[in-house]
């Protein structure tokens, strides 16, 4: 990437750009994307947002987890309830193998324990439903109790975010050519409130039409949290 003018006096400024910044290959604006201001105070208020968010996400993601984890242990009972039916199969599997053996009348003393097989049977599947259920419950209730809030928040946060990137790289693309601080300043006259075009220069409109653009071109790009060029 070349480097813009003026870089050899201004070595601090450029290196935090460069570091709040990943580079992208085939991309305009100077090859890469801005992600955090120059500003400190715009950079600090930032990366402590980012951080909440990633917590609370954090934080939502593990109180999810755990209570899926406790509302598993709801499938106690039925496993309880699918041992019982597979130890009550097994016995009448064995009973049916012994009396089987037994001359005439096998077949007819198995009958019973066949029954009984079958209510082992139904047993074990009860049980195995019922755990399938609270498995079922606990997992949508652990998502559920996780996303809701999670989205809540990125839904207001993730917005915001993209669009200041958006902004702050347009503006940094534009920002290394000097003919473009006219672009600068006619944005602040026409979106910043009157009280802060005064305080940038005591005469706005005059400024603007003279072609001296750096005050109000500044307020602009301060509002981005970016500095403004040398002059």
């Amino acid at each position: 990437m070349a480097r813009p003018r003026g870089y050899g006096s201004n070595k601090g400024v450029w290196r935090a750009v460069i570091a709040a910044s990943v580079r992208f290959p085939d991309t305009d604006t100077e090859g890469f994307m801005k992600l955090y201001a120059e500003l400190p105070f715009y950079r600090t208020r930032q990366v402590i947002l980012d951080a909440a968010v990633t917590v609370w996400i954090l934080v939502w993601a593990w109180i999810g987890r755990f209570m899926f984890t406790l509302a598993e242990k709801l499938a106690g009972p039925g496993h309880l309830l699918e041992d019982a039916g597979s130890d009550l199969r097994a016995l009448a599997a064995r009973a049916v193998d012994d009396v089987e053996d037994v001359p005439a009348i096998g077949d007819t003393l198995a009958i019973p324990f066949r029954e009984i097989s079958d209510t082992g049977r139904l047993l074990q599947e009860a049980g195995q439903n019922q755990q399938d259920v609270v498995h079922t419950f606990a997992l949508w209730l652990g998502v559920l109790l996780a996303l809701i809030p999670i989205l809540l928040v990125l839904l207001r946060w993730l917005p915001w975010r993209v669009h200041w990137i958006r902004e702050a790289t347009a503006a940094h693309g534009l920002r290394v050519d000097d003919t473009a601080l006219q672009i600068f300043a006619l944005r602040a006259l026409a979106t910043r409130p009157l009280w802060e075009l005064r305080r940038a220069t005591p005469t706005p409109a005059q400024d603007y039409s003279s072609g001296n653009f750096a005050a109000l071109a500044a307020l602009e790009l301060h509002d981005l949290g970016l500095r403004a060029p040398p002059p």
